[in-house]
Order: C-alpha cells, then structure tokens, then sequence
C-alpha cells in the first residue's frame, strides 16, 4: 500500500464502492427474504420458528455445495472481461446455466428425503417432522433458486450488480404477501404455518430468477456477448476451469456454512426455546455479515478485472482497499450490536426469556464480526486471483480442526450448551481470518516481484 498514492487509493476504493454498494444492499436485500421468514414464522408459533430455523440450517449444507461452485463464475468472467475475451463471457454464462439445472435437479431431491437425516442428527421429533415438510415445500425452489445463483455470479464478473439489487428489492413485497398466505391460508388454502414458508420461499427464487433472466436477456451491453446465441455445451476445457476454480471455493463454503449449520442442528436438540434464540441471534449476525459477503463480491470482480489485465500492483491495492473497507464497517457493526442487541432482539419476538437468551448470544456474535468480515474479504480477494485449493485446506482447519471440536467440547462437557457452540465459531473463524488475509498479502506480493522479473 506505501507504494501507492493517496490519489491512486482513493480512485480503486471508490470503484470497489460503486460496485459494493448495490452488490451489499442486494446481499442485504435478499437477507431480508430470511429475516421476513423468520419473523412471520416466529409470530405464528414458536415451533413453526424452529422448523424454519433448523430446516434453513439443513438446507445451507446442500446449498453451499452449488454456491461455492457457482462462485467461480465472478472471477472467470472478469477475467475475461480484463482480457478482452468477450465470446468466453457468452459460453461461461450458458455453462454456469446448465450445471445450475444439474445440481438444482440433484438438490431437489436431496431436500425430500430430509427427515430420517434430522432424526439421526438427534432433532426432536416434535421439530424433526415439521421441519422435513417445510424442506420439502422448498424443494420446489431449488433448480430457479441454482439458476438465480448463476446468472447473479456471471453478472457480478461484468459488475452489474445494479440490477441484482433491483431484482432482490422488487420481490420483497411478494415474500411478505405469499408468506401471509400460505401461513395463514385464505382463498381456497388452508393454513399451513411453516410449511407455508417453504413454499412462498420456492415462489420468491422463482421470481428471482425470472426477473434477472429478463435483465440479462434485454441488456443492449451484453448483446455482443452472444449470451442467448448459437447455444450449446460447454468445451471441456472450460468446464475444467469451472471446477478446478470452483470445487475449492464450494468444500471451503461447506466447511464454513456447514459449521453454522450443523451447530444449528445441534442446538436443536436442547429444545425450542434455545433453538429460538439461536435463531434469531443468528438471523441478525447474519444481516450484519451480508455487508462484508456484498463488499467480497466486489473484492472479487475488482481483483479479477486487474489480474486479467497483467497488473499487480493494482490487483494488490484493490485487495488491500476492500478489506480496509471492510474493518472499518466492521467497527460500526460491533457498536451497534453490542448496544443494541436487546432492541434487535425486540423485533423478532416479545417472549422475555427468548429475548434474554438471544440477547447473550449477540454479545458473543459481536466479537467474531471482526474475524468474519476479515475472513470472507480475503477469500474474496484470494478468489479474484482464482487461488482457492490452498484456501479451501485453511477453512476446513480453521472450522473442523478447531471452531467445531472447542464448541462441541464446551457445549456438551461445560455445559454451556449453545453458548459453548458460539464461543467455538469464534474460535474457527479468527483462524480463518488470521491464514486467508496472510496468504493474499504473501500470494499478491509474489504476483508484483514474478511480474518484475519478467
């Protein structure tokens, strides 16, 4: 960073900002769809907010696996964008279409065939059943959900993420509308209550990825690009990309969102009041993640156009800008959480024991806000060099090898029960952030010297 002018740091900051900013309030956007889930579900009955709680955290596991991969498309395609090579674009677009309805295919089915897994897993019974139904009413979302996924990616790498915003904006309305229907019933449905959440959830993907579809399809930038022309399969050669770029992001995603995940399954199992104060306190530290997830997205694309563009020295900045970005919101999220907790808490219920339990469970997630937007912005940046084996081998130490096994120990031999689970996360995620932020700073600087050298 010494390197670089104050001038030269001000200009890639702001266009890490330009591209952030719609790329977080989409992030945001589209946690909202979660928070109105989980709000409505938690005013109908406190088992239908632990259905909808668990049943969110067995999905993410599956989910994560097509999210990761689909994550390879951003810095593929800004690659190519910096080098010029506009039919790849085109091809990497279709491609990212076709293993979309693959792998939504393939998850249809998994989300159907989720009770016996719970039970095992040691869900209640009184959780297990309801939970397995609403999965299966989300099933039907799953392949637009996955086609959604592809087509936000692709168009994150040509930093349209303007419309991605507009589009997670636009079917806020028809989640709280489909919600209130299918919850409650009316119009020829009976009530359905979680359930009910599953398949407004399958509705609102659905709408999702038509409404992007439609911006892709009639964007006049993109004409040149052949998007929806001379379709067909993808060379191997670029599916080889895909996957060798990809696999890595989506088991590093696994390792982490099936930490969050399988901590909530587990929490499960003390019952449905601490069930629901992990709930919500998740809910609400995830909000305040969607802003680092948003700014890592334009990390990505930023880092990726310069990468392709043979220019270290402003690949290197446009990394170290979006993570300095990123701690200084950080610092605002912290405050505000630790001074606000009770009030947030406030919006999702009115019980006072649940209100005192997610309460304590905020204060703790506010502590690993620092490590989690540091960790997922060096990924970020990371990924925009299209390094993501070695990342990947640093997410599952930092998750499995430490975060899990010191939340499981001070869950179930402290008796700390949810409280040790979070203290874990803590734990993995400061691992995670400390090894992913040393190897951007080692990786680009050996880019600039292997440039120089030249």
């Amino acid at each position: 960073m010494e390197k670089h002018s104050l001038r030269q740091i001000g200009e890639e900051s702001s266009a890490l900002i330009k591209v952030a900013i719609p790329a977080i309030l989409a992030q945001l956007a589209q946690m909202t769809l979660g928070v109105v889930d989980t709000v409505m579900a938690g005013n109908y009955s406190k088992h239908a907010l632990a259905a909808v709680g668990t049943g969110a955290n067995a999905f993410m596991i599956i989910f994560a696996l097509y999210l990761g991969l689909s994550f390879a498309l951003n810095p593929m395609v800004s690659h190519y964008n910096g080098q010029g090579q506009f039919k790849k674009i085109g091809k990497t677009f279709q491609m990212g279409i076709f293993i979309a309805i693959a792998f939504g295919i393939v998850g249809f089915f998994i989300l159907r065939s989720m009770e016996t897994p719970l039970l095992l897993m040691g869900v209640t019974p009184d959780i297990s059943g309801l939970t397995a139904d609403y999965l299966t009413a989300m099933s039907w979302g799953t392949i637009p959900a996955f086609l959604f996924l592809a087509l936000r990616a692709s168009n994150e790498g040509l930093f349209s993420t303007k419309a991605i915003m507009i589009c997670s904006f636009m079917v806020i309305p028809f989640n709280i509308l489909f919600n209130t229907w299918f919850i409650y019933g009316g119009f020829g449905l009976p009530a359905m209550g979680a359930v009910g959440v599953g398949y407004a959830t399958s509705v609102v993907w659905t709408l999702l990825f038509v409404f992007l579809l439609i911006y892709t399809y009639k964007n006049s930038r993109y004409e040149h690009l052949n998007i929806f022309k001379n379709i067909s399969w993808p060379k191997t050669a670029l599916i080889k990309e895909y996957f060798s770029i990809g696999t890595p992001i989506a088991v590093g995603m696994l390792m982490e969102v099936g930490l969050f995940g399988m901590i909530g399954i587990m929490v499960a199992r003390y019952g449905v009041d601490l069930t629901g104060a992990h709930q919500i306190a998740m809910n609400i530290a995830t909000v305040a993640f969607m802003v680092p997830l948003g700014l890592s997205v334009a990390i990505t694309a930023r880092v990726g156009f310069w990468r392709g563009k043979q220019d270290f020295q402003q690949m290197r900045l446009a990394g170290f800008c979006g993570i300095g970005i990123s701690v200084l919101f950080q610092a605002l999220s912290v405050t505000l959480m630790l001074l606000f907790r009770h009030d947030f808490v406030g919006f999702y219920t009115d019980n006072p024991e649940l209100i005192q339990l997610a309460a304590s469970l905020i204060f703790l997630a506010a502590i690993f806000q620092f490590s989690d937007g540091l960790q997922i912005n060096s990924a970020g940046a990371l990924r925009g060099m299209k390094d993501t084996k070695i990342p990947m081998i640093y997410m599952a130490v930092a998750y499995w090898m430490f975060g899990f096994p010191i939340g499981y120990y001070l869950a179930e031999y402290q008796g700390l029960k949810v409280q040790g689970f979070w203290i874990g996360i803590i734990v993995g995620l400061s691992i995670a952030a400390i090894l992913l932020l040393s190897r951007f700073i080692r990786r680009s600087k050996h880019a600039i010297l292997f440039a120089q050298n030249q």
